[in-house]
């Protein structure tokens, strides 16, 4: 087969989405070597591929091209099946022959719509609703999300399917003490703290984890916040000195993704306050580091949480605090068995069934 991508964030994204595309489509490359490989995009940011992988440029490059006029290279390349990997799926007219997958990792500015514009919540609306129309097949990364697409689209659920997510492979090597113990001291991390991964945006919930924090009157309860700067960030940092948390709280916004399984490794616990989420990526993250777990209670954690995890009411401060009271309790934990179906193989061949079932 030819399989083609929306390489955009491939090549440009360095966290979810473009994490999302590199780990699936580099996957398929290593376990289905026989087929070429497509990732269209004007500029690739780099040209070092694998032999079956092709960077597809456009022939007349106009600013439009992604979202509508990628059809004539499609064609031109002979794409048998098209996935776009991040909501989308481009307008205009299609090449009879060539199959069309999306994949849809959430609708939160339908369920959220005030951490959205009213510009921005029309495009994704418009997109999401045409990526459905045309698709051939649908991917939800979650059944919450496919539970939204349902209700909020009305979309067809014999032709939309749940796969997870994976996450880096990275983090499903073994490090060694050395390599943990000198990570920890570069980054001047304590020996015993909780983690939190996320940018620091309105909906992650950072201020209200650092009220949980305040309420639970723990003095030697440290906490990492780990992710990119972000409209929070400021706020977070004021109440921290407000709130005499300076000793407890470091927060990292300078990691590299190759660091982050040394971070997960280096920490005691996980909490993820966020409010609201198409998958989860750190919650598998963590796993994989065997950390126990205390989570917001909303669906898509209720869904892909292990049953060990604590759940908490991220509104109520207090809420937050008899988790953390928790979490510096517990030990680390072995997740061998629930994390088998968020592997990158697994995700890999189901993804892969859904392509060549489009041929049967």
């Amino acid at each position: 087969m030819n399989i083609g991508f929306d390489a955009k964030r491939y090549f440009h994204n360095k966290s979810g989405l473009g994490n999302y595309s590199r780990d699936l489509v580099n996957s398929l490359i290593k376990l289905h070597p026989d087929n070429k490989y497509y990732l269209f995009d004007p500029s690739p940011s780099t040209l070092n591929l694998p032999p079956n992988t092709i960077a597809a440029v456009p022939q007349n490059n106009s600013m439009f091209w992604r979202i509508k006029g990628i059809q004539k290279d499609i064609e031109l390349h002979k794409i048998d099946v098209y996935h776009g990997l991040s909501n989308e799926l481009p307008f205009g007219k299609w090449p009879e022959k060539t199959k069309k997958v999306v994949t849809i990792h959430d609708v939160i500015f339908r369920t959220f719509p005030n951490h959205y514009s009213v510009l921005d919540r029309e495009i994704y609306h418009q997109k999401t609703k045409h990526a459905l129309k045309i698709a051939d097949h649908v991917v939800a990364t979650s059944q919450s999300t496919a539970d939204d697409l349902i209700k909020l689209y009305g979309a067809a659920e014999d032709k939309l399917s749940v796969v997870y997510q994976t996450c880096g492979e990275g983090h499903w090597k073994s490090y060694t003490h050395d390599a943990l113990n000198s990570f920890a001291f570069n980054k001047r991390l304590p020996s015993k703290f909780a983690l939190y991964v996320s940018s620091f945006q309105t909906r992650k919930n950072h201020l209200q984890l650092l009220k949980g924090l305040k309420a639970s009157g723990l003095k030697d309860f440290n906490l990492v916040l780990a992710g990119k700067k972000g409209e929070t960030l400021m706020a977070c940092h004021q109440y921290i000195i407000e709130n005499g948390l300076s000793k407890q709280v470091i927060i990292l916004n300078d990691l590299q993704n190759s660091e982050l399984p040394l971070l997960y490794r280096c920490a005691s616990s996980f909490i993820y306050p966020s409010m609201v989420e198409g998958f989860g990526i750190p919650l598998i993250e963590a796993a994989c580091a065997g950390l126990p777990l205390a989570v917001n209670d909303i669906p898509v954690f209720r869904e892909l949480a292990p049953v060990s995890a604590l759940k908490f009411e991220a509104a109520d401060e207090n809420s937050i605090a008899a988790s953390i009271l928790h979490l510096s309790k517990m030990d680390k934990l072995d997740y061998s068995l629930y994390l088998e179906k968020f592997k990158t193989e697994y995700a890999t061949e189901k993804m892969y069934s859904i392509y060549t079932s489009l041929f049967s």
